[in-house]
């Protein structure tokens, strides 16, 4: 993709997110908002491997890379259950706008609203991955898994190392939680949910670079003291 075919459309999620961010959160708005757009930034890289890897056509290759730019514009609107939902209002008004064709805004819109999928930690993956593969478009199943992919891997090693610096966390505290915690359960839910033949492939690798960095964590950081006080000693 050039870097400038979707430059207005870029300009204009950039925007919206820092106001929308803004608008709920003066003080850290702008934060919130960097943050989103550059994942945006990722899932749109990962679409255009996706696409590669599934030799997508023209037509799919545009509403794909569209949708993953306009995917979280509404993350700051509305509750995270309705982002998808609206985020595809906004898409459509400004489609529909720069005159792009009803069929692509369609599309697009649908993309966006899907990737939003209502996931249930309840139910086996491969129900859910079966129901999405049944019921979903593969334009949204490319843009779904390519925001999934985004949250396995390096970027989920990063996230959480930025969420636990911020409660303070000492290192062996943290190698902690990343070896035994949410961050590891996550990335594990999010790998099992991928749909897409490319995007299978490169959960896979993703998800064995975390867990080899985990081992390394796990030979190189102490996370439990050995000479533990376990009772007080006698005077």
């Amino acid at each position: 993709m050039s870097n400038t075919t979707y430059q207005p459309i870029a300009d204009y999620v950039r925007a919206y997110l820092l106001r929308t961010a803004k608008s709920g959160d003066p003080r850290y708005g702008e934060r919130r908002a960097t943050a989103r757009y550059w994942h945006t930034l990722n899932v749109l890289r990962n679409v255009e491997l996706i696409l590669d890897g599934e030799g997508s056509d023209a037509t799919i290759r545009q509403i794909c890379e569209i949708g993953a730019l306009f995917h979280d514009v509404d993350s700051y609107t509305v509750a995270h259950s309705d982002h998808g939902i609206r985020g595809a209002e906004t898409a459509t008004r400004f489609l529909t706008k720069a005159g792009y064709a009803p069929e692509i805004v369609s599309a697009v819109g649908r993309a966006v609203r899907d990737h939003n999928y209502d996931f249930d930690d309840d139910r086996p993956a491969a129900e859910q991955v079966a129901e999405m593969m049944k019921t979903l478009p593969h334009a949204s199943l490319i843009v779904l898994d390519a925001d999934l992919l985004d949250k396995i891997g390096v970027s989920n090693i990063m996230a959480a190392m930025i969420q636990m610096g911020r409660t303070d966390k000492h290192a062996y505290e943290a190698a902690q939680e990343l070896t035994e915690g949410w961050p590891l359960e996550r990335a594990h839910f999010w790998h099992d949910l991928l749909t897409t033949k490319t995007g299978r492939e490169m959960g896979r690798q993703r998800f064995a670079f975390y867990q080899s960095f985990l081992e390394q964590v796990k030979g190189e950081i102490v996370m439990r003291d050995p000479f533990a006080v376990v009772a007080a000693v006698g005077g």
